[in-house]
Order: structure tokens, then sequence, then C-alpha cells
């Protein structure tokens, strides 16, 4: 069976250094539905990279150990760190690379390590990852990108850290909210998707997810909110309103409350740390 060989040291396109907080250099999905596929970096990259296994299995190296991944399992490699990873036959795998001056901090906040994870499946990963690429590929001025990426960090941190479980019916749920964060949505009809009462549908929602849903909604449409601010020009009403919020006065007293800055200031001190790199 024929290998097939990719040299990152050779073709990668996108090894970028970031003055952003957070940014994604590139992402993807592999296939090797007929021949294995090889992929190395002796010198690694600047960036993060994320190898997420969504079908079949890879065989990742990590600080010279060899560990095969299954369905669901992850490697995180730091920057400037050698690559090398095998992707199976009848194979599939979500990647991305990503860097910025925050991302350190905030790897370390959503207690996600590097190295290689071997966790069950979760379909609002795969969901997060498949919308990370189609936000990339969009050329709009205002992308989603950002917030998508912090939420996966975050998610991916829970579920190293085993504060998630496999519900499939829950993580339908969390899937949609992703997907539908900045609309209204009604936790009654969530609990009904779910065949089951409101109580012990939020029961098992933050037994799933680490919180309840309006508090997980309110994390995405933060974190978003936290990408225009760092990345566009855009006014603070304007960004309420992409966030989810109609007033923006409240979003900005919910801003402060959870971040600890005003919109505003956060924006301020975003900006001087990117001046600063």
């Amino acid at each position: 069976m024929m290998e097939k060989i990719y040299n990152g040291d050779i073709h990668d396109k996108f090894n970028l250094g970031s003055k952003s907080f957070l940014q994604v250099n590139s992402c993807g999905i592999n296939f090797s539905w007929e021949n294995p596929i090889i992929t190395f970096r002796k010198r690694g990259r600047i960036d993060y990279h994320i190898v997420y296994v969504s079908e079949g299995c890879c065989e990742a190296e990590y600080d010279t150990e060899t560990i095969v991944m299954k369905k669901g399992g992850f490697v995180l490699y730091p920057p400037n760190m050698p690559q090398r990873y095998k992707l199976n036959e009848n194979s599939k795998t979500v990647w991305l690379h990503f860097n910025g001056y925050m991302a350190e901090k905030i790897l370390d906040e959503a207690k996600l390590d590097c190295g290689v994870h071997k966790i069950s499946f979760s379909a609002p990963v795969e969901k997060m990852l498949i919308q990370l690429i189609s936000e990339h590929n969009r050329s709009l001025f205002v992308s989603n990108e950002k917030g998508i990426l912090l939420s996966l960090l975050y998610t991916l941190g829970k579920l190293v850290n085993n504060i998630y479980s496999t519900d499939s019916k829950i993580n339908d749920c969390i899937s949609f909210i992703v997907t539908n964060y900045s609309s209204q949505i009604s936790v009654r009809e969530l609990a009904a998707y779910c065949n089951l009462s409101r109580g012990r549908f939020m029961h098992l929602f933050r037994e799933t997810a680490g919180m309840p849903p309006h508090s997980y909604q309110q994390m995405l449409r933060i974190n978003n909110s936290k990408t225009m601010l760092s990345s566009t020009d855009l006014s603070i009403a304007e960004i309420s309103r992409l966030s989810g919020y109609d007033d923006p006065l409240y979003f900005s007293r919910l801003f402060k409350k959870i971040t600890g800055l005003s919109p505003k200031q956060f924006r301020e001190n975003t900006a001087d740390l990117s001046e600063r790199d």
C-alpha cells in the first residue's frame, strides 16, 4: 500500500506570526480513503497545531513517543516542536493552525495542555471545527472564526478534564446553540427535543457542558464580541447587536461583569498589547 507524504517544511504556505490576540492561520480536512498520509515537519511551526480524528485513526508522534488516536482523539502541538503523524487508510482528520499573543494564556485558562489526548468523539467539537473552516474561507469583513476558536479551545479543555459527557441528544443541543448563539433559544424546545422535562434537561445539560444553556450561550456571545472588539472598528452598539444583545448598555454591563473590563477598555488593552509585539 502506497503512502502519501506531505513535507510541511516545504509545502506549508501559512506558517505565520500574529499581532492579533488570536488568529487562525489555516484549517481544513484530510481524507485517506485509499492510502495512508504521513505528514511531518522537522522544524515544527511557529504556531499551534490541532489534529482532530473525525473518522478512523491517526498515529501521532509526540516527544519521540508514537500514540494511536482513535475517533475523537486529538493532538495539540506547541510552536517549534517537530511534528509527525500518520493518517491511516479509511480515516479523516480535521486540523487547524492558530496563534496570537493571547494564545498561551487562553490555553492555560481553558486547562488545555499540549500533547495527545484520547477522548470520546464529540459532535459539538466537530461542528465547531467545520464552522471554523467555513468562516475562515469567507471574505466578509466580520468573521466569527475567532469566537468559534475560543469556544472550541474551552470545549476541548472541558472534554480533556472530563467535564463533558457524551450524551448524543445533549450534544446535539450544544451544537444547535453553537450555530445559533446570537438568536433567542427556547430551553423548553430543547428539552422537548430530548424528550425530557425542563428540570431534567437543565441538570443533564449542566452535567455535560459544565454550565446551564443560558450561560453556555452567553459564553459564545461574549467570546464573539471579544473577537469583534479586537479585530474590527465596529461600534460597540453594532457589536452588541451582532452578538445577540439589542441593548448596548446591558451588553456593556454584562461584558464588564464577565471580563472585568468595559468593551472600550478591552478594545484599548488588546490594541496596546498588539502594538508591543
